[in-house]
């Protein structure tokens, strides 16, 4: 290790660059095993190398209530981007959150505006279920037009806002 690592020509290499250098010139039971912890007590190695694998965040889960009712809670999502069929080039997901994620699928143009959002919703989930008390969604324009905002202030709906294509937010309707 004095040649092939802590050497001054030597500089230090990773865990794999220095195996591959031992493997060449030396061979006995367990030797990745030994230079990975040998690395790990390394002092020059600890001080100035960077940690590429950094610690992730934890997951957030949303709070559910423990009786909640079906739909009393949904995540909304638009699937942009799809091919053209008839009029329809997006996809509306409407998921419950809370009770029993059932999702409902509705085909709509991408540019379906909030108040076309809201009829669909009073349509297809508002008869069977009712107004939910929370909707999740991301920051997309539809979701967060002042339409949106005045409509869920009005109707006492709390918004929950994630950032788009952050599934650690909530990936169900992804």
């Amino acid at each position: 290790m004095d040649v092939h690592h802590n050497h001054l020509t030597a500089g230090h290499p990773g865990r794999d660059e220095t195996t591959k250098v031992l493997c060449q010139h030396y061979f006995w039971p367990g030797l990745a095993k030994w230079v990975k912890e040998y690395m790990q007590g390394c002092a020059t190695c600890q001080e100035s190398k960077i940690c590429t694998h950094q610690t992730k965040a934890l997951l957030y889960k949303i709070p559910i209530p423990t009786k909640a009712k079906p739909f009393e809670q949904v995540a909304i999502d638009l699937i942009t981007g799809l091919p053209q069929i008839g009029k329809h080039n997006a996809i509306l997901t409407i998921v419950d959150h809370g009770c029993s994620r059932a999702a409902i699928f509705l085909p709509v143009s991408d540019t379906i505006t909030g108040a076309g959002i809201a009829a669909l919703y009073i349509d297809y989930v508002y008869q069977w279920f009712g107004l939910p008390t929370k909707i999740i969604s991301n920051r997309d324009p539809h979701f967060t037009s002042h339409f949106s905002r005045e409509l869920a202030k009005t109707l006492n709906i709390r918004q929950n806002l994630s950032t788009a294509f952050h599934l650690q937010t909530d990936g169900l309707p992804e």
